[in-house]
């Protein structure tokens, strides 16, 4: 159960701190490879970004749980 709680707050956690780390560092002028993120308002931008982010994190748990389901043994 704690593990389970462990991995929650992880992802929790890890969804606004990828947003933010993608708009401070993808934003930089004339370099701003986020393209219309770095161009909208800025609050929609991370929770459009920390919303990818939980959805990365969650894709990636999943698979990683897979794969570790499958495991022989």
């Amino acid at each position: 159960m704690l593990k389970i709680l462990f991995h929650g707050l992880a992802i929790l956690h890890l969804g606004p701190g990828i947003a933010f780390a993608l708009l401070a560092f993808g934003c930089e002028p004339g370099q701003a490879w986020l393209g219309r993120h770095c161009e909208i308002d800025g609050l929609r931008a991370f929770a459009e970004l920390t919303l990818a982010g939980w959805l990365a994190c969650l894709l990636l748990w999943g698979a990683g749980w897979a794969l570790l389901r499958r495991r022989p043994g």
